[in-house]
């Protein structure tokens, strides 16, 4: 069975989709060269939330 990683990446919302592309691409550069795995077995999903819906010891962001 291939075990495909899926790496979640949580942010603020507001990245534009470039600096999301170059931060998934040297991601998946550097999983695959330590896992040993092509690229193409990467997933990277990116989950975006406005500065109110975060907190911290229960005090909002």
């Amino acid at each position: 069975m291939i075990k495909i990683p899926i790496i979640s990446i949580q942010m603020y919302s507001g990245r534009s989709q470039r600096e999301k592309d170059r931060l998934a691409e040297a991601i998946t550069e550097n999983v695959a060269k330590i896992l040993k795995i092509g690229k193409e077995e990467i997933i990277i999903v990116f989950a975006e939330a406005t500065h109110g819906n975060w907190y911290a010891s229960g005090i909002r962001l």
